[in-house]
């Protein structure tokens, strides 16, 4: 048996796996390099204004300031000895929340495509723009929640800094906290993977067609 042949798809369903598992792969390889130097900042300015209004509807002041480093400088309402107190989204947190638009993308991309590109890439669009100014609001007020009750901090959490305001109620601090998490850890890919599934059906059902076979 030749080394073609060994390797060679047995089924048109592992074929088609394997084409998804390709092109996923190789878009992943060219489209986060590309976001993360370039892309990012770019979408970053852009949905600036969106994730501003959705920062006050949450109780912050809606103020971002920009930073010479490509950092957002968020306004908090909050004080320390008087003076208003900003909280600093590094540009590298701005990139992790903003990684769910090339994963969609690299998803969409592999086949089986989506018969309607066009609309599939407005919903994503908004969908993952929602998700990223919610998640800016949780990663702020999940930092905030700490500062205003130490004692939720965990231990890898180091707080140097104790505003005037007194602390927030226990569970709505505790869900700030969980919520900080989740944005920066799953909540890029999760998103990315749900709006795949919903938004082309035909690619998750070739992945597990074989299973369901």
């Amino acid at each position: 048996m030749s080394a073609f042949a060994r390797f060679a798809a047995r089924t048109p369903e592992e074929a088609a796996r394997r084409r998804f598992g390709l092109w996923a792969g190789l878009g992943l390889i060219i489209l986060l390099p590309l976001w993360w130097v370039w892309g990012a900042d770019i979408a970053a300015a852009l949905l600036r204004p969106l994730t501003s209004g959705v920062l006050f509807l949450t109780g912050l002041t809606g103020t971002i300031n920009p930073t010479a480093e490509g950092d957002w400088s968020v306004g908090t309402r909050l004080t320390q000895a008087g003076q208003p107190l900003a909280y600093i989204v590094t540009d590298d947190t701005l990139r992790r929340l903003l990684l769910g638009f090339p994963l969609a993308l690299a998803f969409f991309l592999a086949p089986p495509r989506p018969a309607r590109p066009w609309v599939v890439a407005g919903m994503s669009i908004l969908v993952l723009s929602l998700v990223f100014t919610l998640s800016m609001a949780a990663v702020v007020w999940g930092q905030l929640a700490p500062m205003l009750s130490p004692d939720l901090a965990s231990a890898t959490m180091v707080i140097t800094t104790r505003p005037d305001q007194p602390p927030l109620p226990a569970l709505a601090a505790q869900v700030a906290i969980v919520g900080r998490y989740v944005a920066l850890s799953i909540a890029p890919l999760l998103t990315a993977l749900l709006l795949w599934a919903v938004l082309n059906p035909a690619g998750p059902k070739t992945l597990v067609a074989e299973i369901t076979d």
